[in-house]
């Protein structure tokens, strides 16, 4: 998922909060926004790996 749709779906999901589910939506939240920042991470170790000579000569 990129930024822009991340955006979207916080946006949205931020749009139906209600009193009653307000605790079940941001959770939800809560963890598209760390499944997002875990991912980032992710990407940015494998390609640090990719890129890394040491890696190479293995």
């Amino acid at each position: 998922m990129n930024d822009h749709d991340a955006k979207w779906v916080l946006d949205e999901l931020a749009k139906l909060r209600t009193d009653d589910n307000r605790v079940t939506v941001d959770a939800a939240i809560d963890l598209i926004k760390e499944q997002r920042d875990e991912i980032e991470s992710l990407h940015g170790s494998m390609e640090g790996q990719l890129w890394s000579p040491k890696q190479w000569r293995q």
